[in-house]
């Protein structure tokens, strides 16, 4: 491995430039390192973002269960409502008696309709908070992705340069 440090001294204003490596030997893995460790952030931010993806399909499911759970408890609820609001019923000249609710049924019916409706409130702040997480893994995936091209297209542009001869160049 050949590495040159390069250090300039601009004695006229008093500044000093940081050293820096001029790859010599490309073939080097450390000259890769870059690219190398954005391919794994770029593979990390992938794996979190499927992650997030499923957790989100995940939870609009769960969402949709509970939705129809609350529609099923809302109905029997209603039902239960109109039945104790309506009297015997006299149809054809029969009076049929129908069976109202007492109001401990009403009450737990109720209940169970608040209950349903709570947790279907709770599944949509879950699923809105999956879709959140899944937009923003997302977003990260296109910026790591950003960085793998761009740390690629620089080494590419490097070895290119380096590959010249250097009479291209303007040295002899």
């Amino acid at each position: 491995m050949t590495n040159t440090l390069s250090v300039i001294d601009e004695a006229e204003n008093h500044t000093y430039r940081h050293p820096t490596f001029e790859e010599t030997d490309l073939n080097d893995p450390i000259a890769h390192c870059d690219l190398i460790d954005a391919a794994h952030s770029y593979a990390r931010a992938a794996q979190a973002a499927d992650e997030a993806v499923e957790a989100a399909r995940t939870s609009a499911m769960a969402l949709v269960n509970s939705d129809i759970e609350a529609i099923e408890a809302f109905n029997v609820e209603w039902e239960a409502k109109t039945t104790h609001s309506r009297g015997p019923r006299n149809e054809a000249g029969f009076t049929a008696e129908v069976k109202s609710r007492t109001k401990g049924d009403l009450d737990a019916f109720n209940k169970a309709a608040e209950m349903a409706s709570l947790r279907y409130q709770q599944c949509r702040a879950i699923s809105l908070r999956a879709d959140l997480n899944a937009e923003q893994a997302t977003h990260a995936v296109d910026a790591t992705q950003a960085r793998l091209v761009e740390t690629a297209r620089r080494i590419a542009t490097r070895e290119t340069v380096m590959a010249l001869p250097q009479s291209d160049t303007g040295q002899n």
